[in-house]
């Protein structure tokens, strides 16, 4: 199979897969009143399998999850920030053979997110209503983190059994 159509059809399973983490998988952060979610963990792990293409298929998942559950409001920047989430996976974490590189990576581009939408937020709500998201984007940091790391083996173990791109 050409691997342009390759690439395209686990990109969109990803970003399938993603949007349906992000949707169905949610704990509850009783602090926050909001929620926590695998869909940032499958984001990290994705750049093991897809490398660069991660980037798309983050933002469309995680986008179209923002608009399923009524938050279109997010969807652009939830595709800016999570896809370039996705895309430092993607490409960094596959220069790096060992493990601790990988996670802090993974961390960083959590950091990212956190940072990302702190940004956003005080663009439309001013920075003191901007801070009160910051505990729970970092407990969704932390279990992306924690989600990613182990399914990142799994993944490259995918990419090199079908031989993906």
């Amino acid at each position: 199979m050409n691997k342009g159509i390759k690439a395209l059809v686990y990109t969109s399973m990803l970003a399938a897969l993603i949007a349906v983490a992000t949707l169905f998988i949610q704990i509850p952060i009783p602090m926050d009143k909001g929620y926590c979610n695998l869909g940032d963990g499958l984001i990290l792990a994705a750049g093991a399998l897809l490398g660069p293409w991660t980037a798309a298929a983050a933002a469309a998942g995680s986008a179209l999850a923002d608009l399923v559950l009524g938050y279109a409001l997010y969807a652009p920047a939830t595709a800016v920030i999570k896809g370039l989430m996705g895309m430092m996976a993607g490409v960094l974490c596959n220069k790096s053979k060992v493990l601790w590189r990988r996670v802090l990576i993974m961390a960083a581009a959590e950091c990212l997110m956190v940072g990302g939408y702190f940004l956003f937020e005080t663009a439309l709500y001013g920075a003191a209503a901007a801070a009160t998201s910051l505990f729970g984007n970092g407990c969704q940091a932390i279990a992306g983190l924690a989600v990613g790391t182990v399914l990142w083996p799994m993944m490259e173990r995918v990419r090199k059994m079908t031989a993906c791109l």
